[in-house]
């Protein structure tokens, strides 16, 4: 394996791309967070145009301050009172508000890619079940998995999470599983549900080419039982197909998290994530939002719309890279 990662400058590339961008959402705002001196969460006045509350460009340094000083008026701002520390706000701010849009960028991050990996590990677990069941015993098994299997597709995906998700906010949104952002457990739940059926269809037909092959017959011969057979012969053989399918269904969540937050039902404030960072700016689509540049900022909207793009461009290629690898191998 180490020698294929080593041999596929693409694979090996991606693969380390995948790995610093999710060490960068996971222990990276805790350390630029104590690096800096503030929260995603704290308001910084003097981050946003005093008239229009405009929030500043990337690489700006402001008046490190929750508090707005004003003019003996009453009305006008006021610099702060001398000595009052200045703190960098390397992707400027995220709105009227002034909090630091680096630090709220790598916390949506790591929700939406929470959403992601947690949405994939449901929908592969799902996937793989009734694929390896039903490939392997074959018969009326197989045929009614494979008839609720496309029962599942015919539905639009969009359009059902989101009727359920309207209908399942208020009762799965509290659930956090003592870890989990409050909504990211309910958009695992809704996108996990919804997105088995790729996976399951995939391993579905290689059981059932695997389920004639001459080890499997010998393993049966030999009285092994069906469960045993499935878990030491046929598992470890679906498991390359099994993690190039993961690698690519965790872009796909990724942009599903995002679309179905820009839509009104995902992730809502406080909690950060790509999709409502987009929002934030642009509102939903059932509360669209007239971009106004004396009030916003064109990087509210490139920033996100970049971390999504490097995301699912580093996945997908780690998945092709993985593809391609185990091919050689299995031609090997």
């Amino acid at each position: 394996m180490w020698r294929t990662l080593r041999g596929d400058k693409v694979l090996f590339a991606s693969t380390l791309a995948a790995l610093l961008l999710v060490a960068a959402v996971t222990i990276g705002p805790p350390i630029l967070s104590a690096t800096l001196g503030h929260t995603s969460d704290e308001p910084f006045p003097y981050a946003t145009d005093p008239i229009y509350r405009k929030p500043v460009n990337p690489l700006t340094k402001v008046y490190a301050t929750t508090h707005e000083f004003t003019d003996e008026t009453g009305y006008q701002r006021a610099a702060p009172p001398k000595g009052t520390d200045k703190t960098w706000f390397f992707a400027g701010a995220d709105s009227s508000l002034g909090r630091d849009e680096l630090l709220r960028l790598l916390e949506g991050g790591r929700t939406s890619l929470e959403v992601a990996f947690g949405g994939t590990a449901l929908a592969m677990t799902i996937g793989l079940i009734i694929g390896m069941i039903g490939g392997f015993l074959g018969g009326f098994i197989d045929s009614a998995f494979s008839r609720f299997t496309e029962f599942v597709m015919a539905f639009p995906l969009m359009l059902l999470v989101i009727a359920l998700g309207t209908q399942t906010d208020n009762h799965l949104d509290k659930i956090t599983l003592g870890f989990l952002p409050q909504g990211v457990f309910a958009l695992i739940v809704l996108i996990g549900s919804f997105t088995w059926f790729y996976p399951a269809r995939v391993i579905r037909t290689q059981v059932a080419e695997l389920r004639h092959r001459e080890f499997v017959d010998a393993a049966v011969m030999l009285g092994a039982k069906n469960s045993r057979i499935i878990r030491t012969h046929i598992l470890p053989h679906v498991l390359p197909t099994a993690l190039v399918y993961i690698t690519l269904l965790i872009p796909v969540n990724v942009l599903l998290e995002a679309g179905i937050t820009f839509l009104g039902v995902g992730i809502h404030l406080p909690t950060p994530s790509w999709g409502n960072l987009l929002s934030t700016t642009w509102g939903t689509v059932l509360s669209p939002t007239a971009y106004d540049a004396r009030r916003a900022t064109v990087w509210l909207t490139l920033l996100p719309s970049l971390m999504i793009f490097i995301t699912v461009f580093t996945f997908n290629q780690l998945g092709e890279g993985l593809r391609e690898a185990f091919d050689s191998e299995a031609r090997g």
